[in-house]
């Protein structure tokens, strides 16, 4: 095992820990016969915790977007660790009415933040204004990743805002240099990267 078998051990005992900690169920696996569109799986929440300590302080006031969100898990341990606008987007309506009953059933939520989970498409979604962090946890093909890395790029030229992509098992990592995004930070537990986080910052970025 790339993590080693405590670290690994460690992992799966923290499942059940923030499960029951959250008041959410977003641990059971959905297949998907989509070629484009992966079968659904939560990240761990070991992987998850660690990988937001480790972004800049001043995102959690600018959105965060989860692309292919499923029952939610990513949202709420962002919300935990102080960001303040989540949004969850996904194909799948069954998996997002899920997320909804774990919105409805969690129990760390702060007066002052937002979940918005919607049925959308990656490849047509608008993403608003003020968006600073975008997070992927391979829900789609490379070539859909590549598509949506360009409309991130073009988003942020837009509005000539820095943004930053958290990219959990980085299978097609090369996608996001190619778009011209550096990478800020590599997560790892012994062997294995846990994550990348990449930065794009626009020209005539002040």
């Amino acid at each position: 095992m790339l993590r080693g078998l405590f670290n690994t051990i460690h992992m799966l005992s923290l499942e059940s820990k923030y499960e029951k900690e959250l008041g959410i169920s977003t641990s059971r696996i959905k297949k998907s016969d989509d070629q484009d569109n992966f079968h659904y799986q939560a990240a761990s929440y070991l992987s998850l915790l660690k990988v937001l300590d480790r972004l800049p302080m001043h995102l959690k006031n600018e959105g965060f977007i989860d692309y292919g969100c499923g029952k939610g898990r990513a949202l709420f341990c962002a919300e935990r660790n102080g960001f303040n606008h989540l949004i969850g987007i996904d194909l799948d309506h069954e998996l997002l009415v899920k997320a909804e009953e774990n919105l409805s059933t969690y129990s760390g939520k702060r007066a002052g933040s937002s979940f918005k989970f919607s049925n959308e498409n990656a490849l047509t979604y608008e993403i608003p204004e003020g968006t600073g962090t975008f997070y992927f946890f391979n829900p789609f093909s490379e070539k859909v990743m590549s598509e949506v890395a360009n409309r991130v790029v073009n988003y942020s030229n837009t509005t000539k805002q820095k943004v930053y992509v958290v990219y959990l098992n980085p299978k097609y990592k090369s996608v996001w240099t190619n778009a011209g995004f550096t990478i800020e930070e590599e997560i790892k537990t012994r062997f294995y990267t846990e994550a990348l986080i990449y930065s794009y910052t626009p020209a005539n970025y002040r």
